[in-house]
Formats: C-alpha cells, sequence, structure tokens
C-alpha cells in the first residue's frame, strides 16, 4: 500500500486484531499508524492510533503509559471535534483511574463522557458510561444506592437498542447488589434474567455461582448444587481458570452450609492451585480464611492455623502492592501536574513574549508613519497606547494566572511529601508487626515449661499425701523439696514470660522519644532473636548459622531504644534475606552465615551485621539509602526500610555504612556516639 490514510486505517485495525494474542506487535502496528498520521497531518486516524494504544497498555497493566497515551488520543479528537471519539477516550481515561483506585477522578471522566454520549445520542456509550459510573459506586457500600440507580438506567438502555450482552451485564450487576444486600428474591430475579441472555457463555458462570450461594442461603441445596456443576461445566469447556475457581469457591460455601467438611476442603484445595497459578489473591485471602474456619469445624487445628497464617500473609502482600501502587500513582499525578504547569508557564511566557514584538511593531510603524504626515502619528500613537493598556492588562492577567499554577503545583509537592511521611509512619508500624511472631515464639517456652512444671507439682503433692498417710515422712519431705525446687522453676519462666510481654509493650509505645541509658548488647541479642525466629515462623525452610561476638565490656549508650532497635531488626531481616536468597540459587557447599559484633570505638560503639549474601553491585551502593528504592520482588518490600534506618541513625548522631561485594556479602557499620 503506498503511504496515505487507507494504509493508517489498515495498521490500526490490524493492531486491534493482533490486541487479544501478541499486545507488542500490535503496538508496533499502532506506532507504524501513528508515524504515518503525524507525516500526512491525518488527525482522525492519528487519534484512533493513541486510542487503540493506550488501549494496549491498559490490557498490559502499564496504566501510567495508557494514561498518557489516551491524553494525546484526547487532544487530537478535540482538535476536530470529534466528540464521539472524545467520549470514547474519556470513558477509557475513567477505567484506567478506577484500576488505580481513584474513584472520584474516575466518575469525573465518566460523567464528562456521558455528557458527550447523550449530546451525540449514543445509546450504546449512553449506556456504557451508565454501567461503567453503577460500577465505581458499587464498589462503597455508601453508595450502593446510587450504584443500583446507574445499573437500573444502563439496563433500560441496552434494552431499548436491544443489545442482549450489555443487557446481561447490567442485569448480573443489579443481581450483585441485591444478593450482597441480602435481598435474594429481587437478586434471584436479575440473576436468571441475565442467564437467559448470556447462557452457556463465559459471562454465564457469574450469574450461576450466585444463584448456586442464595439457594445455598435458602436451603435449597439440591439446586444450589445444579447452579454450581453447571458454572464448573461451562468454565472447564471453555478453559476459564478464573472463572474456575470463582466457581469451585461458590460450590465449597454450599458444602458448608450443608456442613459436608471433607468436600469442601478438597473443592477449597482445588480452587486453592488455580488462584495460586493466577496469582488471584483476593480470592486466595477469601479459600484461606473458609478453610481456616472449615479446619477449625472439624478439630484439625493445626491446619486451621497454617490457613490463617497464609491469608494474613497474603493480605499483608495486598497491602504492600497496594501502597506502591498509591506511591506510583501519586508520584505520577505529581510529575504529571507539574509537567502540566511547566507547559503552560511556557505557553504564557510565548504569549507575554509574542505581546512584547507586537507592540515593537507598532512603535516602528508609528514612527515610519510619523515620516508621512502629522495627524497619522497622532492617530498611530494614540492606537498605540490603548494597545500598550491592553497588553498591561493581558500582561497582568497572565502574571495572575502563572502565580496560581506556582501554588497549584507547590501543594501537589506538599501533599506528596504529606503521603509520604504517613508512608514513613506505617513502615514504622510494619515494623512492630514483624516482631510478632518471634515473641510469639519467644512467650511460647517458658509458658510450656510452667505447664509441664504445673503438672509434674501436682503428681508430686499427691505422692507427698500418700507418703503422709502411710508415716514415711522422710520420703514426704524429699518430695516437698523436689516441689519447692518445681514452685522456683516455675517463678523463673513466669518471670521470663513477665519481662517478654514487657518487652513487647515497649515496642509498642509508638510515641516513646526520650534517650535513656541502654545496654546495647541485650538490645542486639534481643531483636536478632526475634528477628529469626519471626523469620522462622513465616518460613519453616528457612536456617542461617548466627554467629554473635559482644564485646562483654561495652558501655551503656544514651538511645531510643525503641528507635535502634526497628535499625538493628531491619539490618538484620536484610542479611537473613540476603543469605536465603542465595541459599535458593543451589550453590554446592554454601552454608548461611549472619554474624553480629559490638565494639567500643573512640567517638562511641559500633555494631556490625555480616552477611555471606548474594551482596550488592556496586551500580546501586549509592542508591540503596533513598527512599522507595528496593532490590526485592514486588510486593516483598516497600524500599522505606533502610531509608527510615539511615534517618533514624542520623537523627542520633550517628552513622550508618555499607561495605559490600556482589555475589560475596554485605556488611553494615552502624556507629553511635557518645552524648
Amino acid at each position: 500500500m503506498k503511504d496515505d490514510s487507507a494504509k493508517a486505517i489498515a495498521y490500526v485495525e490490524l493492531g486491534i486484531e493482533l490486541l487479544g494474542t501478541d499486545p507488542s506487535s500490535a503496538i508496533e502496528n499502532f506506532d507504524s499508524a501513528i508515524q504515518l498520521g503525524l507525516n500526512l497531518d491525518y488527525k482522525k486516524g492519528l487519534a484512533d492510533a493513541y486510542n487503540a494504544k493506550g488501549r494496549a497498555y491498559s490490557q498490559q497493566g502499564k496504566l501510567q503509559e495508557a494514561i498518557l497515551t489516551f491524553q494525546d488520543a484526547l487532544k487530537v479528537f478535540r482538535e476536530i471535534d470529534d466528540k464521539t471519539g472524545e467520549a470514547n477516550v474519556l470513558s477509557n481515561l475513567g477505567s484506567i483511574y478506577y484500576m488505580l483506585g481513584n474513584s472520584s477522578k474516575a466518575l469525573e471522566l465518566h460523567f464528562e463522557s456521558l455528557k458527550f454520549s447523550e449530546q451525540l445520542d449514543n445509546k450504546l456509550r449512553i449506556g456504557t458510561s451508565y454501567n461503567n459510573i453503577g460500577t465505581v459506586y458499587s464498589k462503597n457500600r455508601n453508595t450502593i444506592t446510587e450504584a443500583l440507580t446507574y445499573f437500573k438506567k444502563s439496563l433500560e438502555v441496552f434494552r431499548e437498542i436491544d443489545l442482549e450482552s450489555g443487557e446481561a451485564i447490567a442485569a448480573m450487576n443489579i443481581g450483585e447488589v441485591y444478593f450482597l444486600d441480602s435481598k435474594y428474591d429481587s437478586a434471584i430475579y436479575f440473576h436468571q434474567m441475565a442467564l437467559e441472555l448470556c447462557d452457556g457463555t463465559l459471562d454465564a458462570t457469574f450469574p450461576l455461582t450466585q444463584l448456586g450461594e442464595i439457594n445455598s442461603e435458602l436451603g435449597n441445596f439440591q439446586q444450589a448444587y445444579g447452579y454450581h456443576n453447571r458454572a464448573l461445566k461451562i468454565a472447564e469447556i471453555l478453559d476459564a481458570k478464573f472463572e474456575m475457581t470463582q466457581s469451585l469457591i461458590g460450590l465449597a460455601k454450599t458444602q458448608i452450609k450443608q456442613k459436608n467438611f471433607k468436600g469442601a476442603i478438597d473443592s477449597f484445595e482445588q480452587a486453592k492451585l488455580l488462584a495460586i497459578a493466577l496469582d488471584a489473591k483476593n480470592e486466595l485471602v477469601d479459600i484461606y480464611q473458609n478453610l481456616a474456619e472449615t479446619e477449625a469445624q472439624i478439630g484439625n487445628f493445626k491446619a486451621a492455623y497454617e490457613n490463617e497464617i497464609n491469608a494474613k500473609t497474603v493480605k499483608e502482600e495486598i497491602a504492600k502492592s497496594s501502597t506502591e501502587q498509591r506511591i506510583q500513582q501519586i508520584q505520577f499525578e505529581y510529575e504529571l501536574d507539574k509537567k502540566e504547569a511547566e507547559i503552560e508557564l511556557l505557553q504564557k511566557d510565548t504569549e507575554l513574549k509574542n505581546a512584547a514584538v507586537f507592540n515593537q511593531r507598532i512603535i516602528i510603524f508609528a514612527s515610519l508613519g510619523g515620516l508621512v504626515m502629522f495627524v497619522i502619528i497622532s492617530i498611530s500613537l494614540f492606537r498605540n497606547n490603548l494597545s500598550k493598556q491592553k497588553a498591561n492588562r493581558l500582561l497582568q492577567i497572565q502574571k495572575e494566572e502563572i502565580r496560581t499554577q506556582r501554588e497549584n503545583v507547590t501543594t501537589a509537592y506538599d501533599q506528596l511529601k504529606s503521603t509520604q511521611a504517613q508512608l514513613i509512619q506505617a513502615e514504622k508500624m510494619a515494623s512492630l508487626g514483624e516482631l510478632t511472631a518471634g515473641i510469639a515464639h519467644e512467650i511460647q517456652n517458658p509458658l510450656n515449661f510452667v505447664k509441664n512444671f504445673s503438672e509434674v507439682s501436682e503428681e508430686l503433692v499427691d505422692e507427698m499425701k500418700e507418703e503422709l498417710e502411710k508415716g514415711d515422712y522422710e520420703e514426704a519431705k524429699a518430695l516437698g523439696e523436689e516441689l519447692k525446687q518445681n514452685l522456683s522453676r516455675i517463678r523463673l519462666h513466669g518471670k521470663r514470660a513477665d519481662g517478654i510481654v514487657k518487652g513487647m509493650l515497649e515496642h509498642s509505645r509508638t510515641n516513646q522519644s526520650e534517650k535513656s541509658l541502654t545496654d546495647i548488647n541485650g538490645l542486639v541479642e534481643e531483636y536478632v532473636r526475634l528477628s529469626y525466629h519471626g523469620l522462622r515462623a513465616k518460613d519453616k525452610s528457612f536456617n542461617s548459622e548466627i554467629k554473635l561476638n559482644l564485646d562483654p565490656m561495652l558501655p551503656k549508650v544514651e538511645i531510643v531504644a525503641g528507635d535502634l532497635g526497628r535499625v538493628i531488626l531491619n539490618l538484620v531481616n536484610n542479611a537473613f534475606y540476603a543469605v536465603n536468597e542465595k541459599a535458593k540459587s543451589g550453590i554446592d557447599g554454601f552454608k548461611p552465615e549472619v554474624g553480629i559484633s559490638s565494639k567500643k570505638i573512640p567517638s562511641g560503639v559500633e555494631i556490625s551485621i555480616k552477611d555471606n549474601g548474594i551482596g550488592i553491585p556496586d551500580s546501586i551502593k549509592d542508591k540503596i539509602f533513598q527512599p522507595f528504592f528496593t532490590t526485592k520482588p514486588t510486593g516483598s518490600g516497600t524500599g522505606l526500610g533502610l531509608s527510615l534506618s539511615y534517618d533514624i541513625v542520623k537523627a542520633h548522631g550517628g552513622e550508618l555504612e555499607v561495605d559490600s561485594e556482589k555475589g560475596e556479602g554485605s556488611t553494615f557499620y552502624l556507629r553511635i556516639p557518645f552524648v
């Protein structure tokens, strides 16, 4: 084909055909269409190509790139006054912001899209906008009534244009709202309506699963199993693993209602394997929590506890992922606002320069006109004076607009700093949460001793009574002495448990900020032990040798013990992570080892944490103390730990340094001065 508008359209159409199977190739075709549209100044093709490329980025999960590309499309559609294209792009942008969790921005965009669609009387787009608005409202229990209103409007519009797929989606959305509100009669009515429109398709699995759960709640188990089996059959035929996961969860909940706990556990276990393969974290939390409750029902408390721990772990992964996504969104929105403000400032500056050039031309022409005649000079000067006044007014207005834009940029930056401060506080609280598993392990040991010695003491009392009844007072005295020793042991281990609890309470005082003389060695031993047991509680396969080389003559130092404890915990956790990652690589003869030492130096005390793990590459050593920088996989770290530790050490007037070689290990040096 020759380079013309038809070729640009063909590139866009080919890219759309490839979207579902090969997004990368689709983007290549869209880029070709964009280049051709720019070369030919073919605005319609250029706008369609940008819009399609934004959809491809969205499908790949590249939401920030999608927003920027959709904005390019929106700009071109507005230039050519294409309201249909503008409404489509606004709807796409609304869906992106909804995925980012920004519901207010999503609603703003969907309502703007609806406005254009109503102006054009485009029923398809109107029905779609109603459904999108209902979806955003449905995620908040306080706006569930608004959600229901818009879903019903969507159903009416799709009925009007006889679009069965749209009717089915609107009906099942209405059914879900009634289901969540326990209005089962209405939920059944709308889910059956949806089922009549989409039975046998992938969409049918959702109303079938909810109809199964509703009939289970009503005690109609035979009908409930019929719906669940139909949902599973459709998902299996279409090889739809996500829908199969949801169908199995629904079936298992019905089996629990009928007290078929073994069947429910089997169904949840099948769903768990699929959810792990799909990385469907929300479904995994639901599965683990229900498994924990079901296992507890049949008395299998160990399995119940393990599933409860798994549920908690996945929740933490979701929370961390959500936090990272929110950080990225805030940073992206801040950069976007900043760029837009800079562009507007440049535009204003250009307008001011043009106004100045215009004034100069007027003066020049006026001067030249003065050579011709005095009257023309007078008229020109008069016009020039009016133009200057107008330019000054324009200049004043533009200066005010520039000031407002600068204030907006400053406000956005302040909001970002505020959010970062909140995230740092959340990281502090997360470090406290990491201690829980270690504390639980620590407190279990003395409690076991108390329990065992109490049982033995009860037996000794019975034996002593028997000896006294026999008249053997010597044997009774011996048993009494042994009983006394047991009571001493119970008191000793009780004090140990009491000490652990008091230590835990000390850690929970988030507002503690006063410095006090502290035994550094004791602090190190406590947090190393808690870190190790905490990691062991999360991962039974984890193991590492710990070498403590603490100077017994080390003097006490005036510090905020809780804050410095967080630093030690973070550094030791990182060391254990590094050796564990190296152990997973399967190197022959490798033995994980972490060494912690303390010593007195002229200016104060020095604590070093050394590991033989994966090490840190030279290229990133300068970045590891920066906020939000992390080398861990997504969901495994926020990048705030070392940054927060660095700030705590600096607040104590100390130093935090690292010496590392990639593949050989790392040593962190923590130096705290004497006050």
